[in-house]
């Protein structure tokens, strides 16, 4: 209803303005009309007056009158402004003393009783008389009347009409909007399976609806994600809770001189569950964007080195050659340097787990089609293109008996921190091995 009573408001005022400017244009004009004409007649009577005197001008006078235009005056006037000759008794509360030009005001008219209102023109002449020629508003009032009883009867019609097209709208954006309140309302009762319709008009609720499916196929995507994650989490942490559990107990039961020992392994336990746990909350805060508060300045180059000072002994007792290679301008960047190095680490610990026998990795950072990248490739046996998005899901684990070390994190980290930095984590062939980068925009890097 308040949508009717606005677009009835709004239809009214805009129509009250465009009757007010044609009104205001309509008697601007009329007023105008009038005064032309009133000025041609005077200038006609005082061309008389100059070419044939008084006598003439009487004349004149006389014959123009004699024409019976009620609203016609033409008369000559004493200093005090009454009339000598003419139609015209006098002007009622005249300025005195009269001036040449055009004048509006109420004119006694001989032979009428109640003053006329008009439009006259006084021009001087000899002995302090004067010249009057004008014209009465009987026609500019009735104009006036006629387009004030329109405008009224306007006004009444856009009124009824913006009722009327209020309550179309207000019935078309009712429906509408109770169709994504309606879906709302079951979505928040737990079925994320619900969508809102779509016209199929392209207006801004069809691009609404869109826009708020998009964000429901997101929760719904996020949704089973999180399930998918609880599930690998209990699973994954089945395993080393009870490797926990069990060197507890052993500990318990052992003699003095064995407990030590038995200790170390719950303490090394335990800090490979907090590692999984602080490497599953670091995910969640990257792809919530809650780390960038946390930005600064760093040289990509500059972190490529000290990653592959702290990998070579490592990677030397591997058999593996470490070697870092950088181009383009963009390396300088701003960015979260503990994450990025995290993520990179990731990177290269999965090349030593799998790929040293291929006797080489890269640490690169390259700029290259408006992109950073920064990443690894090595020259393993790479992962299959259909085992990619496996690969990237949290505890996502491509070894299927589980005989390595690890929880399946490296790289869903090294995705969510590309997110964090407004970028992607790309997995490609390295003809032979894998390549993989954090394809960062270098806009945002910058």
């Amino acid at each position: 209803m308040r949508v009717a009573l606005l677009s009835a408001l709004l239809a009214f005022a805009a129509s009250l303005v465009v009757m007010g400017f044609i009104y205001w244009r309509t008697v601007e004009e009329e007023a105008g009309s009038l005064r032309r004409h009133v000025t041609e007649e005077s200038a006609v009577l005082n061309d008389v007056y100059l070419s044939a005197g008084r006598p003439g001008l009487r004349r004149a006078i006389a014959d123009t009158l004699g024409a019976n235009d009620p609203q016609y005056l033409a008369a000559t006037l004493d200093a005090t402004g009454r009339g000598r000759s003419g139609n015209v008794e006098a002007l009622i509360a005249p300025r005195l003393p009269l001036a040449p030009g055009y004048r509006e005001g109420s004119v006694r008219v001989r032979g009428h009783r109640a003053p006329l209102e008009a439009g006259y023109l006084l021009r001087p002449l000899d002995g302090g008389d004067w010249l009057l020629s004008g014209r009465g508003y009987a026609g500019r009032t009735s104009l006036r009347r006629t387009l004030e009883r329109s405008i009224l009867v306007a006004s009444i019609l856009s009124v009824l009409l913006g009722l009327l097209c209020g309550l179309l709208i207000a019935r078309y954006v009712g429906r509408r909007v109770d169709a994504i309140a309606e879906v709302a309302e079951r979505v928040t009762g737990g079925d994320l399976d619900q969508r809102v319709p779509l016209a199929g008009s392209g207006d801004a609720f069809d691009a609404l609806s869109a826009r708020i499916n998009h964000m429901l196929d997101r929760i719904g995507r996020l949704m089973d994600e999180l399930r998918m994650v609880t599930d690998a989490l209990a699973h994954d942490l089945r395993s080393p809770i009870g490797r926990l559990r069990a060197r507890v107990d052993a500990a318990l039961r052992a003699p003095q001189d064995e407990r030590e020992t038995l200790l170390a392994g719950v303490i090394q336990e335990a800090d490979a569950l907090m590692r999984i746990l602080g490497t599953v909350l670091e995910i969640g805060r990257s792809e919530a964007m809650a780390s960038r508060k946390q930005f600064a300045p760093l040289d990509a180059a500059g972190l490529l080195a000290e990653l592959a000072e702290m990998y070579d002994p490592l990677a030397e007792d591997a058999g593996v050659a470490l070697r870092v290679e950088t181009s383009g301008d963009a390396l300088p960047m701003v960015g979260h340097r503990q994450l990025l190095a995290q993520a990179l680490s990731n990177l290269v610990d999965n090349a030593l787990a799998y790929a040293a026998s291929g006797g080489e990795i890269l640490l690169f950072a390259q700029a290259r089609g408006g992109r950073l990248a920064l990443g690894v490739a090595d020259r393993g046996p790479g992962i299959p293109a259909e085992d990619r998005a496996e690969a990237r899901r949290r505890f996502g684990r491509l070894d299927s008996s589980r005989s390595r070390a690890g929880a399946g994190l490296g790289l869903a980290l090294a995705e969510a921190v590309a997110h964090l930095h407004e970028g992607v984590l790309e997995l490609d062939d390295n003809r032979p091995g894998l390549r993989a980068a954090l394809a960062l925009r270098i806009e945002a890097a910058r």
